[in-house]
């Protein structure tokens, strides 16, 4: 009876099959953990605006400066961000895939996602610059709203 020396076209093709499916799970895996990071980076960037708007609202208030917020108000918000966005362009629209736009006739900041599933499919994400006025048309406040 000869004996044979090595592993049968069988083996091998479990041996590519089990690669073929451990590498299917990893490519859907790398996936998911891209379109969290995405979600988390946009979901950073907001925060951190909105944070950045309460401390310049906060700022002049402490120093007894209310009659200032409506420049608070008018300002672009990714001004109180501290940097720019990755991709931002100010006074257009989004290009491309992960660029953030200030329109500042709209007062909207939007964001194209890289992967619109991290998304719920949207294309487009974006939020407008809102002035919040008390009963006598005095600017008391800002605030970015999401619109999607």
């Amino acid at each position: 009876m000869r004996h044979q020396h090595g592993s049968t076209k069988f083996e091998f093709a479990v041996t590519v099959a089990i690669f073929g499916v451990l590498a299917t799970l990893l490519l859907a895996r790398l996936n998911a953990i891209q379109a969290e990071a995405e979600r988390t980076e946009v979901d950073l960037t907001v925060r951190n605006i909105r944070v950045g708007i309460q401390l310049a609202i906060g700022e002049r208030i402490m120093r007894g400066e209310e009659e200032r917020l409506g420049e608070v108000a008018q300002a672009s918000p990714v001004d109180f961000l501290g940097h720019r966005p990755r991709g931002f362009s100010e006074g257009r629209v989004a290009e491309a895939e992960g660029q953030w736009a200030w329109d500042p006739v709209r007062r909207e900041l939007s964001y194209l996602p890289r992967l619109p599933v991290a998304f719920g499919d949207a294309r487009e994400l974006r939020w407008r610059y809102v002035a919040r006025v008390d009963a006598s048309g005095k600017t008391v406040g800002a605030s970015l709203v999401g619109l999607n």
